[in-house]
């Protein structure tokens, strides 16, 4: 197989994987959750939970805000109604 030349500029990092599942040219990825340095990397109980909180608070202020708009709206329709 011929191997392609790299343009001057390119340094060859991925930017995006551009592999997809049933195309004939993609490679199942034998070890999914290793570490940068190839060794498999397990979350400790604290990461896990900080991963979880962050979501969560992220959730809760996208509610809150969206729940003030709302209320936000109905006392602006309320207001034009009266």
């Amino acid at each position: 197989m011929k191997k392609h030349k790299l343009p001057e500029d390119d340094d060859g990092k991925v930017i995006a994987k551009m592999d997809v599942d049933g195309m004939p040219w993609y490679v199942e990825r034998l070890h999914r959750n290793e570490g940068p340095k190839g060794e498999a990397y397990q979350m400790s109980r604290k990461e896990t939970w900080t991963y979880i909180w962050g979501a969560l608070s992220a959730s809760f202020l996208i509610t809150a805000f969206f729940s003030l708009i709302f209320a936000a709206f109905i006392l602006l329709l309320l207001f034009l109604w009266t």
